[in-house]
């Protein structure tokens, strides 16, 4: 009799800095997200918080065994909490999000639809923020970004900052490594052959 639990079908990684107060909200919408998607796993990559969020998974992780965490000693940023939750990952496709709660996570099942329907040679579906929680200053900066990021890689995608993304693992552990890797990623994959 085989006893080991079923591995899971998904994971969704979360970096976090000092977001104690959104930890606990994202978790449960994450969950109701995943439902129809089980089993899954949420991996928080805590990005050396010098607040409670270490605190409040641990709390959190009590009760749920599908809850990970990994965490930096120090902040390492983005990239390297999205590279360090991947490489961590059981799961044969991965999702992102940011962890301030400005990505919804009721959009996963239609980007892991979007990405199980296109087959193996799609190695990734990207969000886009739409309503964005930032200053005017800031969205000017990123959308001048994308739009020269776009011409030059020629990614045909809107919006790469975008934390909310679905993937596959080993096409995520095909890429280089260097800082700012989640900005580029629609143009690497493709560059993998995706």
């Amino acid at each position: 009799v085989d006893n080991q639990p079923t591995p899971p079908r998904i994971a969704v990684i979360v970096p976090v800095r000092n977001e104690e107060g959104n930890v606990a909200p994202l978790i449960a919408e994450i969950e109701a997200a995943l439902a129809v998607l089980a089993p899954f796993e949420i991996i928080y990559v805590n990005d050396g918080s010098t607040d409670t969020t270490p605190a409040v998974l641990a709390g959190l992780m009590a009760s749920r065994p599908h809850l990970r965490r990994i965490d930096h000693a120090q902040s390492c940023g983005q990239s390297a909490a999205v590279r360090s939750g991947v490489r961590a990952a059981r799961a044969p496709v991965c999702v992102t999000l940011d962890g301030d709660g400005q990505n919804d996570p009721a959009f996963i099942p239609q980007l892991v639809k979007a990405l199980e329907e296109a087959g193996p040679n799609c190695g990734l579906v990207q969000g886009q923020r739409l309503g964005r929680q930032d200053t005017g200053f800031k969205k000017f900066q990123s959308k001048t970004a994308n739009w020269v990021r776009s011409r030059i890689l020629n990614d045909s995608t809107r919006d790469t900052g975008c934390g909310l993304k679905c993937f596959r693992r080993k096409a995520y552990l095909a890429l280089p490594y260097f800082d700012a890797l989640h900005r580029f990623m629609p143009a690497l994959v493709k560059r993998e052959g995706y």
